[in-house]
Parts: structure tokens; C-alpha cells; sequence
């Protein structure tokens, strides 16, 4: 799995925008889009979907995830967050956010 920053760099320069210019599309700073590009900050869930939408791309294509299945906990937790009335798309994204955080750490362990 490619890295966050690296993935988010890559789309940027196919669409042929500069660090300044994404930094004002998703409304933040360019020294902090620099340091998720360069792999020194994590954005957050938010912030990844914030940058999707600058890209105008999809979330799954930014983290770059191939899904895994869910296991019981996880069903679980879906079943609540449904229960409560958080929409679909923001249990998927936050799905994708996690799984994506652990794959980063196992990367990292290696």
C-alpha cells in the first residue's frame, strides 16, 4: 500500500496543482499539506475527506485501500453507529480511516 502523503502528492501533480494551490482548495495551510505529503502528519478523517473533495476524487482513491472484512467487533460497532443514526458514508469513511491508520502502523512495525 502506497503511503497517505505519497498517494495525496501523486493525484495532486496529475491534476496539476501546486502545494499552494491544493492547501487553498481544501482551505489549510501549505505547510501543513507539506507535512502529509512528506509523511510527517496523519490528517484525520475529516481532513482526508476535505482533500478527496479538492482533488475531486474519491476518499477510497486518496487512502488507496483494498477492503478487508470485518470482523465481529467491528459489525458491531457498525450495527451501533447505524443504531444512532450516523449515515453510511460516514461509517465507511471512518472504516477506511482506521483500517488505513492500522495498516500504516503495521507498515511501520516492519
Amino acid at each position: 500500500m502506497r503511503k497517505l502523503g505519497t498517494q495525496i502528492k501523486r493525484i495532486r501533480m496529475e491534476k496539476g496543482h501546486s502545494v499552494t494551490r491544493l492547501a487553498e482548495m481544501a482551505g489549510i495551510s501549505k505547510g501543513y499539506l507539506s507535512s502529509i505529503e512528506n509523511h510527517k502528519n496523519n490528517p484525520s478523517a475529516h481532513m482526508i475527506k476535505k482533500l478527496a473533495k479538492a482533488l475531486e476524487v474519491p476518499v477510497e482513491k486518496v487512502i488507496n485501500l483494498e477492503a478487508d472484512p470485518l470482523d465481529q467487533e467491528w459489525m458491531e460497532l457498525v450495527i451501533q453507529a447505524k443504531e444512532m443514526g450516523i449515515n453510511q458514508e460516514e461509517i465507511r469513511t471512518f472504516i477506511r480511516y482506521e483500517s488505513w491508520k492500522q495498516q500504516t502502523k503495521d507498515d511501520e512495525a516492519k
